[in-house]
């Protein structure tokens, strides 16, 4: 299992600026197997990925999270 943030943690890395949150996403894509250069982190709105990702509760952080695991570890079918 990696890096799960609770919100006060969310929090501190949305206030990194765009450059180090795109390196962040990227670094958190591929640890969870995932390919970033397919997502155009580059394009990305990063003030709305702020305020959408900001609203999150620490119960929405460890779906997510779970879902990430679910994901590199074969359970979901996709892999």
């Amino acid at each position: 299992m990696g890096m799960q943030p609770d919100k006060k943690t969310l929090d501190r890395l949305l206030a990194l600026n765009d450059d180090q949150l795109r390196f962040l996403l990227r670094r958190l894509l591929g640890q969870y197997g995932l390919n970033a250069a397919s997502i155009p982190l580059d394009q990305l709105d990063m003030g709305r990925l702020r305020q959408v990702v900001g609203q999150a509760t620490d119960e929405d952080i460890a779906r997510f999270f779970q879902l990430l695991d679910s994901g590199r570890e074969g359970t979901d079918g996709r892999r």
